[in-house]
């Protein structure tokens, strides 16, 4: 047999090198379009994961378990939540430590129930007493005729900017409208009442003023609500 030319081997030669290229190529393609649709998928199944965990933080569940939840958990509210939130509503700026000693619960669990606690049904906000301002504070109640009670409202607010704090619609015999006002002397109620029984569909006006409050049922009732709240969904927990 003949011997191969020297320059067919090199071509032979030059054509395996092409073709493994090619195929290397190849690979790596298919490797890199698994590797971004694999992202892809762990991305989505991420989001999805993210979207759930949203859905569910929102949720408030009445359960009997004591057991400590992580942060995606919803809040489950049973009998130790219950003695936290009326510890918090108390007094808002009460430190944990001293509920842990007033309940006798760890501090640690006391801090991460409190976290959750705030993050979810309680809020707190800073209210100014403006009376030490020498500041005056009242309710004015107007019947408002032709079904404007909504507009009245609203373009009361926005004129009165200075003097009314909120406007809100009622039900009731007598008034639909009620705005919380703020003023500094008798005269400047006086003129605001005029003005706005100056509307033509304001029917009657009537104002009030609060003098002492004498205290509140607040935190009983929301302790009371969700305890039977509580009942309702597990009758058998003992309290």
């Amino acid at each position: 047999m003949s011997p191969v030319p020297k320059k067919v081997q090199n071509d032979e030669l030059s054509n395996n090198r092409i073709n493994s290229r090619k195929e290397l190529s190849k690979n790596g393609d298919t490797t890199k379009k698994n590797t971004s649709r694999g992202r892809r998928v762990a991305r989505v199944n991420r989001t999805r994961i993210n979207k759930n965990n949203n859905r569910n933080t929102s949720k408030l569940i009445f359960d009997s378990d004591t057991q400590d939840n992580n942060q995606e958990l919803p809040l489950i509210l049973d009998r130790i939540n219950l003695k936290i939130i009326e510890e918090l509503i108390g007094n808002g700026d009460i430190k944990s430590s001293e509920i842990s000693a007033k309940l006798k619960i760890p501090l640690s669990t006391i801090q991460r129930r409190r976290t959750k606690i705030e993050k979810s049904i309680l809020k707190k906000s800073y209210h100014m007493d403006l009376s030490l301002l020498g500041y005056r504070t009242a309710q004015i109640f107007i019947d408002v005729q032709k079904g404007k009670a909504r507009e009245v409202g609203e373009m009361i607010l926005e004129k009165y900017d200075r003097t009314v704090i909120r406007a809100s619609t009622r039900i009731n015999s007598s008034n639909n409208l009620c705005l919380d006002v703020v003023y500094n002397g008798s005269d400047e109620l006086h003129n605001l009442l005029e003005e706005i029984k100056s509307i033509p569909v304001a029917n009657k006006v009537d104002w009030s003023e609060q003098v002492t409050v004498l205290g509140d049922n607040l935190t009983g009732i929301i302790r009371n609500t969700l305890a039977d709240k509580l009942d309702q969904y597990h009758p058998q927990i003992p309290k």
